[in-house]
């Protein structure tokens, strides 16, 4: 049996551990709002977050307590969460969105910047083109006309 001091430092890690799980949690929150999901992509993020608590939670038990688990261990990595989902989510979800959101922003900034001098060329060659197509339009009318008329006095 360990020390008092030592479960105190086993129970307090999977605290920790649990508080990295809500941190993973908000993350896979963050990558469903960015990205449309659909049942694949769903089952995909959820396989992927448990594999890697999975690992976490594993190894956390492995180093710190040996591999034994216990119900002070598995009641810390609850609390962990837990208590990450009440007082931190909130304001880490904020900043997770503020930084989406501005990372949104200048990316769009930047295809407008990129996109600057296509629209450019765009706009200097569009009247010309137009031009073009309604004089090749007029004059494609025309020889229809012309052999239309031709074709109706050779038949007639």
């Amino acid at each position: 049996m360990s020390s008092t001091s030592n479960q105190a430092y086993i129970f307090l890690s999977t605290v920790y551990a649990g508080l990295i799980i809500g941190f993973l949690y908000d993350c896979c929150r963050m990558i469903r709002k960015m990205v449309r999901v659909n049942v694949i992509v769903t089952g995909i993020l959820d396989l992927l977050f448990w594999s890697v608590i999975g690992v976490l939670s594993f190894l956390v038990l492995f180093y710190v307590n040996d591999g034994n688990v216990r119900f002070y261990t598995l009641l810390g990595f609850i609390i962990g969460w837990i208590l990450y989902l009440l007082a931190l989510s909130p304001l880490i979800m904020k900043g997770l969105n503020w930084i989406y959101d501005t990372l949104a922003r200048l990316i769009q900034w930047l295809g407008k910047i990129i996109q600057w001098p296509f629209r450019q060329l765009w706009k200097a060659l569009a009247k010309p083109y137009r031009w073009l197509k309604r004089e090749t339009d007029r004059i494609k009318k025309y020889f229809i006309n012309v052999f239309q008329k031709f074709r109706g006095k050779t038949e007639g």
